[in-house]
């Protein structure tokens, strides 16, 4: 097994949205710490989630259990998951099995969708549950029909170059391009409006249509109605606890790298392998609150529940935490 450090590195390359990264490639992540949580996905509103691991586990947890419940294990690694609530069913990205499709209540896998090449770190249904939609690391973009038993989509020729991030409830594809964003419409296949915008991680689009993104240390909230950077957020130091002493608190004036972002009400949540999550207000970039003494490995998933009531953080660890959203 690796060290943690090299650990670190090692995720950082997954281009954490996630989930939901674009234009990114990475190398097979094999030998690594096995209890690490590569992904956590909402099953319902809130309160009970899906968690994976690289060994291949794929377990619900629930606020307020400790112990994982085991529902599936996979000979293979998972990188991301989604989930059908109506059908039960699990969508399991993985390195050498393309998609599997897992039932949820039995654990044994429905059907495997293939990729074309290599395998994908992102796996998402679409708003209204009609599609399944994933991207492999060579840059192929997948769409599955559920219905129709998760046929699937053949692109029309003019379909835009870039990486789908979101397909929303009336079927409209949020495509992402180094150089802009595109909303394409599936059911005429047609652009109903492009935003030239330069991106670099995206992480989270609100239900406003802004965008939150980030560049190594740096989180940027964009408008996309002004078309303007509104601000751009840094964790503003590195908290550590004493080897010996727990309860003794040092303040690093280091920003470390962010791993992700996430939009939430009024406030804007971000995670760094420094350990802690900084809660900003969503309107100005003030930093509301750093919570920095629950997880002790770097955050690298920050899921927020349907009502947006609830944020779920796991970490490289295998450890979960789950908040309340005022």
């Amino acid at each position: 097994m690796r060290n943690s450090k090299t650990l670190l590195v090692f995720f950082l390359f997954l281009g954490i949205l996630s989930s939901k990264s674009q234009n990114i490639f990475i190398p097979k992540l094999t030998n690594i710490n096995p209890v690490s949580y590569t992904d956590v996905t909402y099953m319902g509103v809130k309160d009970t989630v899906l968690v994976s691991t690289f060994s291949g586990r794929i377990s619900k947890r629930i606020n307020g259990n400790p112990k994982e419940i085991a529902i599936a294990k996979i000979d293979d690694e998972v990188y991301s998951l989604a989930y059908h609530p109506k059908r039960k069913e699990i969508a399991a990205a993985t390195l050498e099995s393309g998609i599997l499709l897992i039932n949820e209540k039995n654990g044994k896998v429905i059907k495997s969708l293939s990729l074309k090449t290599t395998w994908s770190i992102s796996v998402f249904f679409s708003d209204n549950f009609n599609y399944l939609v994933t991207q492999d690391q060579k840059g192929n973009q997948y769409i599955w029909d559920v219905a129709k038993g998760y046929q699937e989509f053949i692109f029309p020729t003019n379909f835009p170059k870039g990486t789908i991030v979101k397909v929303d409830g009336q079927n409209v594809a949020t495509i992402v391009s180094p150089k802009k964003v595109i909303y394409w419409d599936m059911n005429n296949s047609t652009i109903q409006k492009e935003i030239p915008v330069e991106l670099k991680k995206l992480t989270d689009i609100d239900r406003e249509g802004n965008f939150l993104f980030v560049n190594y240390n740096e989180c940027t909230k964009y408008n996309s109605t002004s078309g303007k950077t509104e601000f751009q957020v840094k964790h503003p130091n590195w908290i550590t606890h004493n080897s010996e002493d727990y309860n003794k608190v040092y303040e690093e004036p280091y920003s470390m790298q962010l791993t992700t972002a996430r939009f939430a009400k009024n406030k804007i949540y971000t995670a760094s392998i420094d350990r802690s999550i900084r809660v900003w207000n969503k309107e100005t970039g003030e930093l509301l609150k750093s919570l920095t003494d629950d997880h002790k490995a770097t955050v690298n998933r920050l899921k927020v529940s349907k009502d947006e009531n609830q944020l779920v953080s796991v970490d490289l660890k295998g450890s979960i935490q789950f908040w309340n959203i005022d």
